[in-house]
């Protein structure tokens, strides 16, 4: 029997850029493992829709797949409508956890955060900001939290968290709280998976307020690569005996810690 095939379900606008790099992160995934069958599926209206991505399996005679929402902010909960597809008599799915705010993001994060740095010509920050678009559930938002504490102790500079809910506004008031403690070389690490206008306002606002450099969006990366196998994996599991896979709080802090 074939492995289940791999669904990555992402939310956002039907803007060109966005999809270009989500369909990158696709792409990534597939040259990793040509063993599995890739595929991209959007809510929120965008193409290639997840309903028509689950029609194109059972057209192709899959028999199993394992949705992976690519939520960076969520850790346990995922969007209501993934799980109208689970019931569906022609094919099995399972719908794994979101990526959610994993360790490994910080990882990224500092890549990002030094590639900012090279292209601004800026060699030193004091401060760190850790933006991340509202919406996630209460885990998510308490790993969020926990990310900004320990990126403060990794580097032993200021941390601040902002939550944003589209318009830049929580980024521009946590460089103006750092820069009160007379820090002037700021930069922000961005959990945002794509360029979507509301990264944009978010990168704009910080610029405006004082920050030396913005991160680019996630994108594709091998540790996003590693996270999204991760998931599916577990996801698969719910396969083998139809049972979903409830995780208890205290395995998710262990695995996301």
């Amino acid at each position: 029997m074939t492995a289940p095939a791999i669904v990555l379900v992402a939310d956002g606008p039907d803007d060109e850029t966005v999809n270009s790099s989500l369909q990158a992160i696709a792409t990534d995934l597939q040259q990793a493992r040509q063993d599995l069958r890739i595929f991209l599926g959007r809510i929120g209206g965008a193409e290639p829709s997840l309903e028509s991505v689950v029609q194109t399996l059972v057209d192709d005679e899959i028999a199993e797949a394992v949705l992976v929402p690519l939520d960076l902010v969520s850790a346990a909960e995922h969007r209501s409508e993934l799980d109208t597809f689970r019931h569906s008599a022609d094919i099995h799915l399972a719908v794994s956890r979101p990526i959610g705010p994993a360790s490994e993001l910080l990882n990224i994060l500092d890549e990002r955060v030094r590639e900012a740095l090279h292209r601004g010509g800026a060699l030193e920050i004091d401060g760190l900001i850790l933006t991340a678009p509202a919406g996630g559930d209460v885990r998510g938002s308490s790993l969020l939290a926990r990310r900004a504490r320990q990126w403060s102790a990794h580097h032993r500079i200021p941390v601040q968290l902002a939550v944003e809910e589209g318009s830049g506004r929580a980024t521009a008031a946590a460089v103006a709280a750092l820069r009160a403690q007379g820090r002037r070389h700021i930069a922000v690490g961005s959990i945002y998976l794509t360029p979507t206008p509301a990264y944009q306002a978010h990168a704009h606002a910080a610029m405006r307020a004082g920050a030396i450099a913005v991160t680019s969006p996630i994108g594709h990366t091998p540790h996003l690569r590693q996270l999204i196998l991760a998931r599916y994996a577990f996801g698969a599991m719910e396969l083998l005996d139809g049972t979903p896979t409830q995780l208890s709080a205290e395995v998710l802090e262990g695995e996301q810690s």
